[in-house]
């Protein structure tokens, strides 16, 4: 019998999902920030606000929150960072744009040192651990020729399609979500690192041959409903931390920037699976999610899809979102270079 979703810790309903660890570590750029927010919400207040806060003993409370938020993210961060980059879990691309925020935030912190942000030696060790992330990662772009590139390409798609068919522990997603997290966790690795670097349908088309030959369930016969497929798969999650977690992988809760390239149908599950949090029923949460996410030209979602169709789709919208965060990635790292004169980054 399954367990209550109340009586399930966070940590079982994360077990044998791909990406969790991605999601964590971007999580982590949302707490760099939280204390310069605290900080700033307090700076905008009025006279008279402020007043009150002395008064009733608000300020001393806002004031414990940011250096409680500081402390703990600091130690804790740090420590679990560290244990992170033993274990390597994490793909390329989103190393290198926590990076990127770190980085960010050092630049912060040289300008003005502050209490309420990261301590220039902690944002230090941060990017010291990052680093060695990043070195194992994404190592072969440098000291590697292509031909071993696609090789590693290849390797690493075809573990993720190992664990997608026979995961362990099973984590009990829907297939269609299983089959956009396995798409997202390639294109996010080294297949969307060698993608990125002119072998985007090579990838594409070996991924799609994967997922149609030997899929962990059975495919549909024929054509099938999109909002009945988005329906099954919200109400086929067990149940709301599970929905709120597939939202969360698929880009709830992260910086527009980081966030903004996902494609239609993505977009339209994550959003089915936060509303279906909130508490809309399945049918209507993924009617609702279709609207928000459907329009014209590449926004175009069909009523109903074949299999193949509907692969190529997820595997064509993963990639395509690994592809313009790359993008951004690079476009941030030659402005800097170009503001520094060239001198790169330490």
């Amino acid at each position: 019998m399954t367990a209550p979703e109340d009586t399930l810790s966070l940590e079982i309903v994360a077990r044998g999902v791909p990406l969790v660890d991605d999601r964590l570590l971007l999580e982590l750029t949302n707490d760099l920030h939280t204390a310069n927010d605290l900080a700033r919400a307090g700076a905008r207040e009025g006279f008279f606000a402020r007043l009150l806060g002395r008064a009733t003993g608000r300020d001393r409370i806002r004031e414990r929150t940011v250096r409680d938020r500081m402390l703990s993210t600091q130690k804790l961060t740090l420590r679990w960072l560290t244990h992170l980059s033993e274990r390597m879990t994490v793909t390329d691309l989103v190393v290198a744009e926590v990076s990127e925020e770190v980085h960010d935030a050092k630049k912060r912190i040289e300008r003005v040192e502050a209490s309420t942000q990261w301590s220039a030696d902690a944002i230090g060790e941060l990017g010291a651990v990052l680093a060695r992330l990043a070195g194992d990662t994404g190592r072969f772009l440098s000291d590697h020729e292509r031909r071993l590139a696609a090789l590693e390409a290849r390797t690493a798609m075809d573990a993720a399609a190992r664990r997608w068919r026979h995961p362990r522990p099973d984590p009990g997603l829907p297939w269609l979500v299983g089959a956009v997290l396995l798409a997202r966790e390639v294109a996010s690795g080294p297949a969307g690192t060698y993608a990125f670097s002119g072998g985007e349908a090579l990838m594409q088309r070996q991924l799609t041959e994967r997922m149609l030959q030997d899929p962990p369930v059975p495919w549909f016969e024929g054509v099938k409903s999109l909002p009945a497929m988005l329906t099954t798969a919200v109400r086929d999650l067990p149940g709301e931390n599970h929905r709120l977690m597939v939202a969360e992988l698929l880009g709830l809760g992260v910086a527009e920037e980081l966030s903004d390239a996902a494609g239609p149908l993505t977009a339209a599950l994550a959003r089915a699976a936060e509303l279906a949090v909130a508490g809309s029923g399945a049918d209507e949460a993924a009617r609702q999610a279709l609207r928000d996410s459907s329009g014209s030209g590449d926004l175009f979602l069909p009523s109903s899809l074949s299999v193949e169709q509907l692969v190529r789709r997820i595997v064509a919208e993963q990639f395509a979102e690994a592809r313009q965060r790359r993008i951004r990635l690079r476009k941030l790292a030659e402005s800097d270079d170009g503001g520094q004169g060239g001198a790169g980054r330490e």
